[in-house]
């Protein structure tokens, strides 16, 4: 197998929580100090993002994305005063992400098994939302949630459009998606990943660390690089907040390294099946 440079290697990411057990501060420089890359917070709190990128100056990590809230999300696929709330509530993600230089928000189509079929009134109201990120030099990436219809029907209708990408869930896929597989369909479009473990039990989104459930990484690592993709590793973790959460037992330390080491072991999956497939 070809040795990889640091330059060719894929970065690694893991999101910062406002109520993460050890404090933002103390978790953001230990998160560098484990030598992760690339960082991401969700995108409603304007105070949590200042807070974040002010720290990610300071220690040299890369604030890679914002994760536009999702509850209420199903409201946009109609034309209402619920939709526009929504609406306005997606498109503040959009403003903040630009004003911090955060390159992408990550967006939820739909919310739980019973959400609404496709319609009009949702195509026109994310047409909108991704013309507006566009408008201010963000990309969007839309998230596998449970529904194969709306995000196939979206990246149809932006086939060309290089600031509309997909956002594989790791996580989601195996607990919500009864066995449907997203990368095979959507590889070509990924631009950024959420990866987190659980046990493959519908509705049993756990967001553990990777290792400590039941999915297959070695499968994701086939998957990521059959699709080609090279960008960054993100773990979407369930952080603890309170003394009684799982992993709450560990130091700021010892949780950024234990996140770190399985990011990293599943990069050198990703290699591996790089030289497999001959990528």
């Amino acid at each position: 197998m070809r040795k990889l440079c640091g330059a060719d290697k894929r970065k690694l990411g893991i999101n910062i929580d406002r109520g993460v057990l050890w404090g933002v501060e103390a978790f953001a420089r230990e998160v560098a100090a484990a030598g992760f890359d690339c960082v991401f917070t969700m995108g409603t709190d304007a105070d949590h993002v200042d807070r974040v990128a002010s720290l990610c100056r300071e220690t040299g990590l890369a604030y890679e994305s914002l994760h536009a809230p999702f509850s209420g999300i199903n409201a946009m696929w109609f034309h209402d005063e619920a939709a526009e709330a929504m609406f306005a509530k997606l498109c503040r993600s959009v403003d903040l992400a630009a004003e911090y230089g955060v390159p992408i928000v990550v967006a939820h189509l739909s919310s739980r098994d019973d959400a609404p079929h496709v319609t009009d009134a949702g195509i026109e109201n994310f047409t909108r939302f991704v013309a507006y990120a566009k408008g201010k030099g963000v990309a969007v990436a839309f998230e596998n949630q449970r529904k194969l219809g709306n995000i196939a029907v979206l990246f149809e209708l932006f086939e060309n459009d290089p600031s509309v990408g997909f956002c594989w869930d790791v996580g989601h896929e195996k607990c919500f998606a009864y066995g449907r597989e997203y990368m095979p369909l959507f590889g070509k479009r990924c631009i950024y990943t959420h990866i987190h473990d659980n046990h493959c039990v519908h509705e049993g989104d756990e967001h553990l660390l990777p290792f400590d459930g039941a999915i297959d990484y070695e499968k994701t690592a086939r998957r990521i690089a059959e699709a080609g993709y090279r960008g960054t590793l993100t773990l979407e973790l369930a952080l603890p907040e309170n003394p009684g959460d799982r992993y709450a037992e560990l130091t700021a330390r010892e949780y950024a390294e234990k996140a770190f080491a399985a990011a990293d072991r599943i990069r050198k999956l990703c290699e591996e099946a790089d030289s497999e497939c001959g990528c």
